[in-house]
C-alpha cells in the first residue's frame, strides 16, 4: 500500500490507492494529477477556514471584554480608559486550537465562509479608546466654569483700584474746575466793582480825567457809545458844579453766563453827592446789570443797563 489515495465520485471522499493502482496510461496520469490538485484545493480551504473561526472566536472575546467594561463605567464612577486591546484567555486560545483541529475533519458550511470573510474584512476592535462619560464632562465643565478664589480675589481688587482710580481722577478734575470757576468769579466781580465805581465817583473840579477813566476801564459798543457822548458828558459834570463819590454794596455773577472771557455781573451801588457848598445830598442807589468782557489781558466793561 501507499501514501497515494482516490476520490469517490459517489460521497466526495478520499479513498486509499493500492500500489497495484498505478496508472499505466497517460489519460490515468492526468486523471490522478487533477485528483491531487483538487485535494490540495480542498485541504488549503479548510486550513483557511479553520483560521479564519480561529480568528472570529478571538475577537468576540475581545468584543464582549470591552462592552463589559464600557457597560460599568457608565454604571459606576468615572475610571480610567480601557486598555487599547486585552489578552486573550489560555482556554481560549486551546479551545480555539481545538476547533482548528476539528476543523480538518469536516467542510465549512457557506454561512461560516460568510461569516469568516466579514470577520476578515471588518477593523481590529479594541483599537478605540472607550469615550468620556457623563460624570467626566460635567466635572471637566465644573473645573473650567469655576474660577479659582485666588483668581475672584485678584480680579475684584482690581476692579477696585480701577474705581478708586476713577473715583480719584473725577475729584480731582471737579476740584479744579471749581477752583477755576472760582477764580473767574472773583476776575469778573473785581473788574464789575471797578467799573461801576469809575462810573458813579465823578469830580466836577476834574471831569475830564474821570471821563477818561470812564473811557480806560470800558469796552465795546459802551465805550463807542460813551466816546461819541465824552465832550456833552463832562460839560454837564463840571456844570453841576457836585462831587459823587460811589461804592458797591452786593456784586454777584450769573454762572450760566461765565465764559472764560465774558459774564454777566448784578452789581448794587450808591452813589453819596456833595454840592460845591459842601452840603450832602441824599444817597443815590443804583441797580445795575453789568457785562464784562476781556479786552487783550485785561476785563473791562462792554455793556451797563440800569434796572429800575
Amino acid at each position: 500500500m501507499s501514501g497515494g489515495a482516490r476520490q469517490d465520485s459517489a460521497d466526495t471522499k478520499l479513498v486509499p490507492v493500492n500500489e497495484d493502482d498505478i496508472p499505466t496510461t497517460a489519460a490515468d496520469m492526468r486523471a490522478l494529477a487533477e485528483q491531487a490538485e483538487a485535494e490540495a484545493a480542498e485541504a488549503e480551504a479548510l486550513a483557511a477556514a479553520a483560521r479564519a473561526r480561529a480568528r472570529a472566536v478571538q475577537l468576540r472575546r475581545q468584543a464582549e471584554v470591552l462592552e463589559a467594561q464600557k457597560s460599568e463605567a457608565s454604571a459606576a464612577a468615572p475610571v480610567e480608559k480601557a486598555p487599547a486591546k486585552d489578552a486573550v484567555d489560555p482556554a481560549d486560545t486551546e479551545e480555539a486550537e481545538t476547533e482548528k483541529a476539528d476543523a480538518k475533519d469536516r467542510e465549512p458550511t457557506t454561512g461560516e465562509l460568510g461569516a469568516a470573510a466579514e470577520t476578515e474584512a471588518a477593523p481590529e476592535a479594541g483599537t478605540e479608546a472607550v469615550p468620556e462619560t457623563a460624570t467626566q464632562r460635567r466635572r471637566l465643565r465644573g473645573r473650567l466654569k469655576r474660577p479659582k478664589w485666588s483668581t475672584a480675589a485678584a480680579a475684584l481688587a482690581i476692579l477696585v483700584i480701577l474705581g478708586a482710580l476713577a473715583g480719584s481722577g473725577y475729584m480731582i478734575k471737579q476740584h479744579r474746575d471749581a477752583v477755576r470757576q472760582h477764580q473767574r468769579v472773583a476776575e469778573f466781580t473785581a473788574a464789575a466793582r471797578q467799573g461801576v465805581v469809575t462810573l458813579t465817583s465823578l469830580d466836577f473840579n476834574n471831569a475830564k480825567q474821570g471821563v477818561q477813566r470812564i473811557l480806560d476801564n470800558s469796552t465795546g459798543s459802551f465805550r463807542d457809545d460813551f466816546l461819541k457822548m465824552a465832550d456833552d458828558f463832562t460839560k454837564v459834570v463840571e456844570q453841576s458844579k457836585v462831587v459823587s463819590q460811589g461804592s458797591v454794596q452786593a456784586a454777584a455773577v450769573d454762572l450760566d453766563t461765565m465764559t472764560d472771557n465774558s459774564a454777566v455781573v448784578l452789581v448794587a451801588s450808591t452813589s453819596e453827592v456833595t454840592n460845591a457848598a459842601g452840603a450832602k445830598q441824599d444817597p443815590r442807589n443804583y441797580r445795575l446789570i453789568v457785562t464784562v468782557a476781556r479786552d487783550g489781558g485785561q476785563l473791562k466793561i462792554s455793556k451797563v443797563e440800569f434796572v429800575p
